[in-house]
């Protein structure tokens, strides 16, 4: 009887206590602040009226069951009450942080701090690595890739970065008098500021948009600011999701928007986080690397239309006599391309010589003075354009280098005619400058003078420089021959017109139909690209041969010319005739194999080197006043 009673007891004291808890949950949040309150109250109140109630036996089961239904009931009520609320509290704060993300934004706008800011959505799943038994490997990475594919499909149209950097769109430039009264005009600086936003969607084109922030005043080049359109902007990304992808889906399953967070740079680095348990937009420990803000002040910087970082003036006088550009530094009709391949042809040497040149000359109180000779000039735009730039960054008032430049081209009418500009242009910077005629490899009077192999690097007065631009099909070799024999220290060369092994090609490919490259080389017009890259990659290898560093790209866009391949050569300091006879072993097994590929017996610049394409040969055999081993 006693067991019983103390069973019965228990359940009743468990009964009462489940009973207060479930009241407890489902009470509101001020009941329970009161619930509590008392009950804290009674807790610190002495109480001598405690009885115990007797239980039957017949009651405890149904007792007991009664309490385990009670109270799972209670706890699932009170669990859908908290889920409710903690959602709501949730959006309101995530609202609010966004809010401040906003005024943020706009304040930084009008207090001129801002720089940028970037916002992330939910990030494309990636594939990880994987480890195990192959077979098990296949199957996992099977299921992988199907699941991977199904995530990136559900967060097609989803906003992936979205990010707003200013920008000054310039107004067609207005000519208006001058506030003194006289006639003159001068050029206006008109245009806005905006912010322009750019939004990336998963698997969707990208959008951008210019949010107007102010018109540029023409008189006191300030800024009148109106933030209305920015608020107006970043409200629809975070609100009602504006603008769409073609796709139309930027939330989530809940129709809740997936940003994720993101930063804003102005004054300070912010970051902005929307995704997990608590919202927070805050100071990052992070600094602006710039230091301070930037740019509003002066809006006109961040305009697109900003000059370009190029080696020559657009409006430098030799531009103009050779018909390049107006009086305004704008290119003529027709002469966009020229002075585009200028620009890049000079920025490709530059970087040689600043590479390359040192000033330390072997002859003392003066440094090495740089000539330049380029062949088959034409009618001199980049021999007038590399000069310029020399002479002005190496002939200055801290150095004594000379810079000298001359020209070869066969044509006798415009050698005078180019001869006459340069004249024209002063005898300042293009004193030094000059034509000649005569054909590449026929030369006698070049500014280089005669043969003068492998002379000693060390004692050498001045750094050489041969450019040969579009010299026809074995013209190039021959100005590559001219540059080998003088130790030049850089070459550079855009070849052209590579005709010279095409028929060996053409009659190599019609005697081998079983030809590896057969399926290839049938059609004509890959065997003139393979015609252009073979002769130039035979060109590269001798090159090496001879002692050079070569690289082989692209000059300039196809849209500028077809003619576009490059190719560079800086002498080096050859050490070690171990070494270097690998070297050589290694190069001329690649010319031969190139060679048999593709059925090529001869190729002028190896000619002239002395080296030999054919595998049936001693390659170490050297022509006759060919090139020797170095």
């Amino acid at each position: 009887m006693l067991a019983l009673a103390a069973t019965s007891l228990l359940l009743l004291l468990l009964l009462l206590f489940s009973t207060k808890l479930c009241a407890s949950f489902s009470a509101s949040p001020s009941q329970l602040v009161g619930t509590q309150a008392a009950r804290n109250k009674h807790h610190h109140q002495p109480d001598g009226n405690h009885q115990l109630t007797s239980i039957t036996s017949t009651s405890t089961g149904a007792t007991a069951a009664a309490y385990k239904h009670r109270h799972l009931l209670c706890m699932s009520t009170a669990s859908t009450y908290n889920d409710s609320q903690f959602s709501s509290h949730t959006k309101q704060r995530t609202s609010s942080i966004i809010d401040e993300f906003i005024s943020t934004v706009l304040t930084s706008l009008q207090d001129k701090t801002f720089e940028s800011f970037t916002l992330k959505g939910p990030p494309a799943p990636r594939k990880k690595r994987l480890s195990g038994s192959s077979n098990k490997l296949s199957t996992n990475a099977e299921e992988i890739d199907a699941k991977i594919e199904k995530e990136k499909e559900a967060l097609r149209g989803k906003y992936k970065t979205i990010s707003g950097r200013l920008v000054f769109l310039q107004d067609k430039k207005k000519r208006r008098k001058k506030k003194d009264g006289n006639d003159a005009t001068i050029d206006v600086e008109s245009g806005s500021l905006y912010l322009q936003v750019t939004i990336k969607y998963h698997l969707a084109t990208d959008i951008a948009q210019n949010w107007k922030i102010g018109t540029l005043d023409d008189d006191d080049n300030n800024i009148a600011l109106d933030v209305s359109e920015i608020e107006s902007g970043l409200r629809g990304i975070f609100g009602s999701a504006v603008p769409l992808s073609e796709w139309g889906v930027t939330t989530n399953k809940d129709g809740e928007m997936d940003l994720r967070g993101g930063e804003l740079v102005a004054d300070k680095v912010y970051e902005l986080q929307l995704h997990g348990k608590k919202a927070t937009f805050r100071p990052s420990k992070m600094k602006n690397k710039k230091g301070q803000p930037q740019l509003m002040n002066d809006p006109t910087q961040l305009s697109h239309d900003r000059t370009k970082n190029v080696p020559l003036s657009t409006s430098s006088e030799y531009f103009q006599k050779l018909g390049v550009t107006n009086a305004d530094g704008k290119p003529k009709v027709g002469m966009a391309s020229k002075l585009r391949q200028c620009q890049k042809f000079v920025e490709i040497v530059s970087n040689l010589v600043d590479t390359n040149y040192s000033q330390d000359s072997p002859n003392k109180n003066r440094a090495k003075n740089i000539r330049v000779i380029d062949m088959g000039c034409g009618r001199g735009y980049l021999t007038f354009s590399l000069h310029s730039y020399l002479y002005d960054k190496y002939n200055n008032d801290s150095s004594n280098c000379v810079v000298e430049t001359q020209g070869i081209e066969r044509r006798p009418k415009l050698v005078r005619e180019i001869n006459s500009i340069a004249r024209d242009l002063g005898n300042g910077k293009f004193e030094k400058l000059n034509f000649i005629e005569g054909a590449i490899g026929e030369i006698d009077n070049s500014l280089f003078g005669n043969s003068k192999q492998h002379q000693n690097m060390e004692n050498k007065d001045s750094f050489d420089i041969v450019i040969a631009l579009h010299a026809c099909d074995t013209a190039t070799d021959d100005a590559l021959w001219f540059a080998i024999e003088r130790d030049v220290d850089v070459i550079v060369t855009a070849p052209c017109c590579q005709h010279e092994l095409r028929p060996q090609i053409d009659r190599h490919v019609s005697d081998n139909p079983n030809h590896i490259l057969a399926n290839v080389l049938r059609f004509p017009i890959y065997r003139e690209r393979a015609t252009e890259q073979t002769t130039d990659l035979m060109r590269a290898i001798l090159l090496e041969i001879a002692g050079y560093d070569v690289q082989v790209f692209e000059f300039v866009g196809g849209e500028h010319t077809a003619k576009n391949s490059c190719i560079t050569a800086t002498k080096k300091v050859v050490s070690g005739s171990e070494k270097v006879d690998n070297l050589l072993e290694q190069r001329r097994k690649s010319l031969v194999e190139l060679a048999e590929l593709y059925g090529v017996k001869r190729q002028r610049l190896a000619s002239l080197m002395g080296e030999i394409v054919t595998s049936s040969s001693d390659l170490k055999v050297m022509a006759a006043g060919g090139m020797p081993p170095l």
